[in-house]
């Protein structure tokens, strides 16, 4: 035996040297490099424990990181209540901004609901733009909706507090807003700057806000099924639902959830005549100009339509959703010049490497008080540019041959593309004048 293991022992030290640990040659290239001065290799530990009184190590468990926990639904709800209850016995103006859509309508009816149920004494839902989409205009007619066009917030009358929704700031045209505080901001998008309100709700998961405002109706002033004014409200949420998640294609699961708390209690035949998505001749005729005037550049499209009227402004956007079906493209970008004091335009993708609000705000840059001239989300997006003085021009022709020119530069110079462009057929017809 004594034999074995003195042999043993003449081969353990012959034996080629061990490897250093990486622990150990860590700390040489470190050394190398610079002058720090590290502790032994030894020191390094990659198990979690502790040396007992005999000096041999022994493993204790893991720790658990604690992670801090988000607010439940319930809890939000109750939140969002605590800040709407500021203005019991008052006057609250839900603000929509823009060209209301069925989303907002849909959201700002549901908190007028809610403000009701806790003792708001009046709610009036008000917007700047006009209602220029035939669905927008249905949606109200059909539901019956009480909607105030407003140019300023004293328009509404004498206001206590305002609260926004499918939006995180007022809309430019409500400058006498000062003063007034702003209670709830709940919203989808993604947010510039941190948004000021008593109470913030802002989720990226959710398709739209109608699925926020669900779950607020569920916890604070659940919907029955027995009452019109309730059947009402959750048609609206529920086509406010299809159209921001693009009839569910793009809805997660929150979103689902939200659908089939509704689905039991709108009014279907209601909401099947709300979907009917009837084509006008004036989108007709906006698709034409937009085909005429298509410019293709490897999967990347735009088109220029000339002028359009204030009330047929959302046929640029479905101009935009035409296009975007061409097979050999991912990105197409569809614009114009609107009432004759305004650039917009609408974009539409399906790339995943396009963010439709970073995309337009690097394209078209911000306004004088840093606001991006463009926004949007996910597979879509719109931007609206003043064409100030220009719009006076009597020469709507060589006003047209302007906006041409520097919306084609903007865009081409996104693509990391500034040669020459050339239209397929001829270019947009240029609208008579509009009295």
């Amino acid at each position: 035996m004594r034999g074995t293991t003195s042999g043993r022992r003449a081969r353990r030290s012959l034996a080629a040297p061990r490897r250093p640990t990486i622990e150990a040659r860590v700390a040489v290239h470190v050394r190398m490099r610079s002058n720090v001065t590290l502790p032994h290799p030894r020191l390094f530990s990659t198990t979690c424990g502790k040396r007992s009184d005999n000096g041999r190590h022994t493993m204790e468990p893991a720790r658990k990181l604690s992670v801090p926990s988000q607010p439940s639904s319930a809890d939000k709800a109750r939140l969002f209540a605590d800040a709407l209850g500021s203005a019991k016995g008052g006057h609250l103006l839900v603000a929509l901004r823009g060209h209301p859509d069925p989303d907002g309508i849909a959201c700002a009816l549901a908190q007028a609901h809610i403000a009701a149920r806790l003792g708001v004494a009046h709610t009036t839902i008000g917007y700047c733009h006009e209602l220029s989409h035939r669905e927008n205009r249905a949606l109200v007619k059909l539901l019956g909706l009480e909607l105030k066009k407003i140019r300023s917030v004293h328009d509404a009358g004498k206001v206590d507090y305002l609260a926004l929704v499918d939006s995180l700031e007022l809309d430019p045209e409500l400058t006498d807003a000062a003063g007034i505080e702003i209670l709830t901001i709940v919203d989808h998008h993604k947010a510039l700057a941190p948004p000021k309100a008593r109470f913030v709700d802002l989720r990226l998961d959710a398709g739209a806000t109608a699925t926020m405002f669900v779950e607020y109706i569920e916890e604070l002033a659940p919907l029955d099924v027995d009452i019109e004014e309730d059947r009402r409200i959750a048609t609206a949420l529920m086509h406010g639902l299809s159209t921001d998640t693009d009839d569910f294609m793009l809805a997660r699961a929150a979103d689902f959830h939200a659908a089939a708390r509704l689905a039991e209690i709108c009014d279907r035949e209601l909401l099947a005549d709300l979907n009917r998505r009837l084509i006008a001749p004036s989108a007709m005729d906006i698709i034409a100009r937009s085909l005429s005037a298509l410019v293709v550049r490897r999967n990347f499209a735009m088109a220029g339509v000339g002028f359009v009227s204030e009330a047929d402004r959302d046929t640029i956007a479905q101009a935009a959703d035409f296009l975007v079906r061409r097979e050999d493209i991912d990105t197409v970008v569809v614009y114009g010049v609107v009432g004759d004091r305004t650039i917009e335009g609408s974009l539409r993708t399906h790339s995943p490497s396009v963010d439709p609000a970073a995309w337009l705000e690097q394209a078209f840059g911000h306004d004088d008080k840093g606001r991006a001239y463009g926004g949007g989300r996910r597979d879509k997006g719109g931007f609206r540019i003043p064409i100030g003085f220009l719009g006076r021009s009597t020469d709507r022709t060589q006003l047209w041959t302007l906006v041409e020119h520097a919306m084609r530069s903007a865009l081409l110079r996104q693509l990391g593309d500034e040669g020459p462009t050339t239209a397929i057929l001829q270019a947009p017809p240029v609208q008579k004048r509009e009295e």
